[in-house]
């Protein structure tokens, strides 16, 4: 008994309790640098992961921004619209692919003075776009989304101009046209994302007889639209 109980107060019995230490400490150790290691994985992989998660299937959108118009006399204002869309991703492959249907609406305002004659004028003009196409998705960092708009559709104008020496003349038409878009989203949610949205809208030369009416010219047929987005995914 008393050799055993030396024996166990000897060097072994030191270099058993330093072994455990060690052996704690490397535990302590790996238990912190794991989860670090994994959270610098994660920052690290973050933009391949958005690429790479599944996509969702339907889209809704509103868009409220400003339209511009394409004569000078008619000023800036308020544009509103939206779109549906149904589409997905194949797998692996990091770019969405959606069909889209919707319709903007924008009407403006303005007046001025013919430069033919002398004379003022006043202008009124809306335009109601109905659309349909490809949008091209693509997630390129965290939850940052940007994507490309390729649509065409319908367009319907209806504008007068009226001047102080002479009748007012109107123009109610249909028309083809094209639309371009590009647009940045934020997914701030797992079923919501914001963002901006730049459209070029190309159709309605039949107008410029608005313009020309007015002396400024022919504004040709390009408008453009600057909108804040709010999209709903499931």
């Amino acid at each position: 008994m008393r050799l055993r109980a030396q024996r166990d107060s000897g060097p072994w019995a030191n270099r058993a309790g330093t072994s455990a230490t060690s052996l704690s400490r490397r535990a302590v150790g790996l238990r912190t640098a794991v989860p670090a290691l994994a959270a610098a994985c994660a920052l690290a992989f973050a933009p391949e992961a958005a690429a790479g998660e599944a996509g969702t299937h339907l889209i809704a959108e509103l868009n409220l921004g400003l339209g511009i118009a394409p004569s000078d006399y008619l000023g800036p204002n308020f544009a509103y619209g939206g779109l549906f869309g149904v589409g997905g991703k194949f797998r692996d492959f990091p770019l969405r692919f959606y069909f889209v249907t919707g319709a903007d609406s924008v009407n403006f305002e303005g007046d001025g003075t013919n430069p033919n004659t002398g004379t003022g004028f006043s202008a009124e003009r809306t335009y109601v776009d109905i659309f349909g196409g490809l949008r091209l998705l693509l997630p390129i960092y965290d939850q940052i989304r940007v994507y490309a708009d390729i649509l065409g559709g319908a367009g319907y104008i209806d504008g007068t101009v009226t001047r102080d020496d002479g009748p007012a003349i109107g123009k109610q038409d249909w028309y083809a046209e094209f639309i371009g878009a590009l647009g940045l989203q934020y997914r701030w949610h797992e079923y919501a994302s914001t963002g901006i949205r730049a459209e070029v809208l190309f159709g309605g030369q039949d107008a410029e007889v608005l313009d020309t009416y007015a002396g400024e010219g022919e504004g040709g047929g390009v408008r453009f639209t600057v909108l804040v987005t709010q999209t709903w995914h499931i």
